[in-house]
């Protein structure tokens, strides 16, 4: 597992994380990314207005950015990778279990979560 958890954590805003970069843009992810070892990510805020947050990951061959869809359910407010994977409800969640399961993703299906790219100060 790439991130320790202590048990309350899932409940924060992903605000307060390291791999949170907040408003940065897709080539400024990128530019992060570019010089990181294969399953390096970070989270940012969205630039598209149908979703909150993405996630951009380091492959082999370049940078994928992965949507994170909001969705309401019976739980209230989730997150997701796509319809048929699990719903979290936080950012947080969604990431922990990432860095130990398979990214529900096209290009990136073969890969999880496992080199957290902390924000630069």
């Amino acid at each position: 597992v790439c991130i320790d958890f202590p048990p309350d954590a899932f409940k924060r805003s992903p605000t307060s994380k390291l791999w949170y970069h907040g408003s940065v843009s897709r080539q400024q992810a990128e530019a992060q990314l570019q010089r990181c070892r294969e399953a390096s990510f970070l989270v940012r805020d969205s630039e598209s207005g149908t979703s909150k947050y993405s996630i951009a990951l380091k492959t082999s061959q370049s940078c994928v950015h992965i949507i994170v869809a909001q969705t309401k359910g019976n739980k209230g407010l989730g997150y997701t990778l796509d319809q048929s994977s699990c719903v979290f409800s936080s950012i947080p969640e969604l990431v922990y279990h990432y860095c130990s399961h398979r990214l529900p993703f096209t290009g990136a299906e073969h890969m999880t979560l496992q080199h957290p790219v902390p924000r630069p100060h």
